[in-house]
C-alpha cells in the first residue's frame, strides 16, 4: 500500500488554502478581483487532477490488496484512505464556492451601488408626493449586511448537504463490502459443506464394498436419509 501517495494529498489539502489566501492577499486592489478568480480556476484544475490521482492510487493499491492474505481489511483501509483524501478535496471546493458567493454578492451591491449614485436625486419635496405611502429603501449597509447574512446561509446549508452526502455515500460503500464479504463467505461454507457430503458418500461405499455388499446408490446431499441396504 501507498501510504506516502496517501500523506501527500492529506499535506496538500492542509496546505492549499493558505497558499491562495496569501497570493490573493499580495495583489493589488484594483487586480484583486481577476486575479482571484483565475486563482480560483487554477485551483479548480488542481483539485480535478489530483482527484485523477487518488483514483489511480486506489485502483493501484485495490489492485495490491488481492495479492494478500487479509484482502478484505487491506481494501477496507485503502477505501477510507482514499475516502478521507476526497473529503479533504471537496473541503476545498467549498472554500472556493464559498469565496465566489461572497465576490458575486460584493459585486452585486457595488452594481446597486453605482446605480444609486447615477439615479436622480428623489429627495426634494415635488417628488415627496409620489412617493407617499411607500416604505423606504434600505439602506446600503443594510443591503450588504443582508446579503452576506442570505449568503453564509446557503453556503452553510450547501455544506451540510454535500456532508451528509459523502457520508452518505462512504456508509454505502462500507455496506456494500460488507455484504460482499459475506456472500464470499456462505460460498465458503457451502462448498466445505458440499466437499464433506462427498466425502462421507465415498467412505460409505468403500465400507459397504470391503465388507462384500453392493455399494448403496448415492442419494441427494439434501434428503437427510441412510442408503438403502441391500
Amino acid at each position: 500500500m501507498k501510504k506516502n501517495a496517501w500523506a501527500v494529498w492529506a499535506l496538500v489539502g492542509l496546505v492549499a488554502g493558505p497558499v491562495m489566501a496569501q497570493s490573493a492577499a499580495s495583489v493589488p486592489p484594483e487586480h484583486r478581483h481577476s486575479a482571484a478568480r483565475a486563482e480560483r480556476q487554477a485551483e479548480r484544475e488542481r483539485i480535478h487532477q489530483e482527484r485523477q490521482a487518488i483514483a489511480a492510487t486506489q485502483k493501484s493499491d485495490e489492485t495490491a490488496c488481492y495479492r494478500r492474505f487479509a484482502v478484505e481489511d487491506c481494501l477496507k483501509d485503502v477505501r477510507t484512505q482514499a475516502r478521507n483524501a476526497e473529503l479533504q478535496l471537496r473541503a476545498r471546493e467549498l472554500r472556493l464556492n464559498d469565496a465566489e458567493r461572497k465576490e458575486k454578492a460584493a459585486d452585486r451591491l457595488r452594481s446597486i451601488e453605482e446605480k444609486q449614485r447615477m439615479a436622480p436625486d428623489r429627495s426634494q419635496p415635488q417628488g415627496s408626493a409620489r412617493g407617499a405611502g411607500r416604505p423606504a429603501p434600505a439602506s446600503v449597509e443594510e443591503m450588504r449586511t443582508q446579503h452576506q447574512r442570505e449568503a453564509q446561509q446557503r453556503a452553510q446549508q450547501q455544506r451540510t448537504r454535500e456532508q451528509s452526502g459523502a457520508e452518505n455515500r462512504a456508509q454505502r460503500a462500507e455496506e456494500s463490502t460488507q455484504r460482499a464479504a459475506a456472500a464470499r463467505a456462505r460460498h465458503a461454507e457451502n462448498v466445505k459443506a458440499a466437499q464433506e457430503r462427498r466425502e462421507r458418500v465415498q467412505k460409505m461405499q468403500a465400507e459397504a464394498a470391503a465388507a462384500g455388499r453392493k455399494p448403496a446408490a448415492s442419494l441427494p446431499a439434501s434428503s437427510g436419509l441412510p442408503p438403502v441396504q441391500p
